[in-house]
């Protein structure tokens, strides 16, 4: 699936999300062992801080889809909670719509919204149908939007005959497709989803990336999306942002995470029946390129080339072979973040550091 939809707001515009130097600091205490160790701490604790975010900055526009990244304990859902004014920041300044995250006016929070995966804003015994009548009074939604946007939301995430069941009766995804229904409803401008298709089954999985993908194309919603479902992140969003201990250690999007990581590429060209006779020219004028062929055949030949370079690259084989049909070897997301991993020596536990590149601190 691709990401289509309207461009994301020009950079003169004013972001509608912006972290400026933020960090995140939350204290704790740290307990000594045995039992003397419990009895030393009702008379002194020793404090100790632990860093959840340090010097964050990041931009974020009108219509961008931005996938948030990072392994367990790297600060994704801290920074959602403070771009979203849960909580404040400890440093630095975070900031929505313009205002200051963590002292938005009312109107303000109805422009947002936050759908947390482990969380639910539905009320539990209610019928979802009840629950979403409820936010229409609190959003002050004109009666005939919200049947429309009801009936059209429950068909395009298929629980047009779930409306009436109690909340709690429904499976898991039928719950967190519910929970999305009721986020949207009002018709916010930036949506936050905190690891929404966890636990999911496949089919629930794609059908709300599906949904997602569509108010993108058709209303332009910003989102922020957070996932450890890499899948969700490719196919949904067009920014990736990569956190590694607190820090950002990548922004940008799936063809600049793939040229920093990924190396080389191997493109497959398919050819007219004995279009592979001669590749002289052919290998003259990829030269200067850095690519080089690989593998040939009667019918097709096989290209390897920078990742940095296959714009340049695709062309002259246009211009070169009677060009029967492409294939561009594909690097899933999950397979650059791996890489990412083992490049930093301590696979599966944090993020590569020392990378150049947009937004690399």
């Amino acid at each position: 699936m691709s990401v289509q939809g309207p461009p994301a707001g020009s950079a003169t515009e004013a972001p509608v999300l912006e972290a400026r130097a933020v960090g995140k600091v939350f204290e704790t205490f740290e307990r000594a062992p045995g039992m003397l160790g419990v009895l030393k701490n009702f008379v002194a604790r020793k404090k100790v801080d632990v860093t959840a975010l340090a010097d964050i900055d990041l931009s974020i526009h009108r219509g961008e889809t931005v996938g948030l990244i990072g392994a367990n304990g790297a600060g994704k859902t801290t920074l959602v909670k403070i771009l979203t004014g849960i909580v404040p920041a400890s440093s630095g300044e975070a900031r929505l719509l313009g205002r200051d995250s963590f002292n938005l006016t009312n109107a303000e929070k109805s422009r947002l919204a936050l759908v947390m995966g482990q969380k639910s804003q539905l009320w539990w015994d209610l019928p979802p149908i009840d629950s979403f009548h409820l936010l229409r009074e609190i959003y002050s939604i004109d009666s005939g939007v919200f049947e429309s946007r009801v009936q059209a939301f429950t068909r395009m995430l298929d629980v047009e005959d779930r409306l009436k069941i109690q909340l709690r009766q429904l499976s898991l995804g039928q719950r967190m497709k519910m929970e999305i229904i009721g986020a949207f409803l009002h018709d916010p401008d930036v949506v936050f989803l905190d690891e929404p298709t966890i636990g999911l089954d496949l089919v629930s999985r794609e059908t709300i990336r599906q949904f997602l993908v569509k108010l993108a194309e058709e209303r332009g919603v910003t989102y922020v999306l957070t996932s450890h479902d890499l899948e969700d992140i490719e196919e949904t969003c067009r920014r990736i942002i990569v956190l590694d201990e607190g820090r950002i250690a990548f922004d940008g999007d799936l063809a600049g995470l793939t040229n920093q990581v990924a190396g080389k590429r191997a493109v497959e060209v398919h050819v007219e029946p004995g279009g592979t006779k001669n590749l002289g020219p052919l290998e003259a004028a990829l030269a200067p390129l850095g690519a080089e062929i690989t593998a040939r055949a009667a019918d097709s030949v096989t290209i390897l080339v920078d990742a940095v370079r296959m714009r340049d690259v695709v062309p002259v084989l246009f211009e070169n072979l009677a060009v029967r049909d492409l294939s561009i070897e594909r690097q899933p997301l999950e397979h650059l973040v791996r890489e990412i991993y083992s490049q930093s020596g301590r696979a599966g536990a944090s993020l590569a550091r020392g990378r150049e590149g947009p937004g690399a601190t």
